[in-house]
């Protein structure tokens, strides 16, 4: 058997790729494990409910910008390899992913005093530059594609503002303008983009689509682009249901969304509402507040033991806040993770800090800093367990970027409350 043939059909859920809901039995979890050892011990962990002991935090920090790198290498060191993958091996550079990655890498270069993450972050700047189509959108899906996605355009902004104000340097700006004048050119009148975006449809997650131009717009100075971002958030705001979901979180009309995609809709928002006058500003925050609380509640409540630790929170949820996935999207337990402790610190409400320092141990317990396999050592899944509904069998770079993203926010807290040097 080839490595990997029991899982063919691994890389799904992506923002510009439709996710599969199908689920993979016990069965063929321990035919997959067969095709490799490393990836064997995978599945029996997630299969026997197996965590990995406690480290320090800069210790699961380190390890997955080491993963970070390895998939910036395996990539030629320009786009960053959208993960590894049992049934495939490492992918091909992921343009809309390493866009966002830029951003990770900028701040752990000062957090650790690392300027190779510096030269890296630059080096995925550059090559988004190279690889922009020229409209000035951003290439669709994994590899090199001839179409343009509004949302991967919006992520590469926000590497390309990020590396501008870090380096000064013209040429990241012109490219975000040309990318920012591309997505005013095919937004709606009403302030969506329901074309050149995953499945021709609406999504409410164009909130972080609204994040970028508002940040380019302050760098550029021309207010057309922050015109267009809060069209687009007041678009989204208009999707709010009277028990705080929003509509179109989903990757495609019908389906449930991923905490991945209901996390990106909210930190779009919250990101957004600083850009916001008084008056809108907490209106925004206050939609972000709701949805990020009924979380919270729903995370705290699932507690099998009073005085034990959360269950896993689940990958998916429904219009009415109910669990839809007994797997969890680890991915989205980090996003929102980040989500909760700017809460806190937005709030002064220490219950999400609380909420997001639990969340994030569960997530720590499965990341695998020992495997002989540098695919898996310092990943983060899509799904625990590893055949869950989003990415299954699949280790996505951007689960890794969130992750790192989290851990930084949780020593920021940490610093600010005293529980760090």
């Amino acid at each position: 058997m080839a490595e990997g043939q029991a899982c063919a059909g691994g890389v799904t859920g992506r923002a510009d790729a439709s996710p599969s809901r199908g689920r993979v039995s016990a069965p063929r979890a321990l035919l997959c494990a067969a095709s490799r050892l490393s990836h064997g011990w995978v599945v029996v962990r997630d299969l026997l409910g197996l965590k990995s002991g406690r480290v320090d935090d800069r210790i699961h920090l380190q390890a997955a910008m080491a993963w970070l790198a390895r998939a910036h290498d395996a990539a030629g060191g320009r786009g960053v390899s959208a993960g590894y993958y049992f049934a495939s091996g490492w992918l091909p550079p992921y343009p809309e992913t390493t866009g966002y990655i830029i951003c990770t890498a900028m701040r752990y270069a000062e957090f650790a005093d690392d300027e190779q993450w510096t030269d890296r972050a630059m080096r995925m700047g550059d090559w988004e530059i190279q690889v922009q189509l020229p409209g000035g959108g951003v290439r669709g899906q994994i590899g090199l594609n001839d179409f343009p996605i509004v949302f991967n355009t919006g992520q590469v902004i926000l590497g390309w503002v990020e590396l501008f104000l870090n380096t000064s340097e013209q040429k990241y700006l012109d490219a975000a303008v040309r990318a920012g004048d591309w997505l005013r050119a095919v937004q709606d009148v009403d302030g969506k983009w329901s074309t050149s975006d995953h499945a021709g449809v609406p999504h409410a997650y164009q909130s972080r689509v609204a994040w970028p131009l508002f940040e380019l717009a302050q760098a550029s100075g021309n207010v057309e682009y922050r015109r267009s971002a809060e069209k687009c958030i007041e678009w989204v705001l208009s999707k709010v249901q009277p028990n705080g979901w929003i509509e179109h979180m989903a990757f495609l009309p019908g389906q449930n969304p991923f905490m991945h995609t209901i996390v990106y809709t909210l930190r779009g928002l919250l990101e957004s509402a600083a850009h916001l006058g008084d008056a809108d500003r907490e209106r925004v925050r206050g939609v972000v507040r709701r949805a990020a609380e009924t979380l919270l509640m729903k995370y705290e409540l699932s507690k099998r033991d009073p005085y034990g630790p959360p269950a896993d929170l689940p990958g998916q949820f429904d219009e009415r806040w109910r669990p839809a996935a007994k797997s969890s999207c680890l991915t989205g337990d980090c996003q929102l993770s980040v989500l909760w402790h700017k809460l806190s610190a937005i709030t002064g409400d220490p219950r999400f800090a609380n909420a997001a320092l639990k969340l994030m141990d569960q997530v720590k317990a499965t990341q695998r800093l020992r495997s002989g396999n540098p695919g898996i050592r310092g990943a983060i899944a899509g799904s625990r367990p590893i055949w869950g509904g989003y990415e299954r069998f699949g280790y996505p770079n951007w689960a890794a970027k969130f992750f790192a993203d989290a851990i930084m926010a949780q020593e920021e807290t940490l610093a600010q409350i005293g529980g760090r040097p």
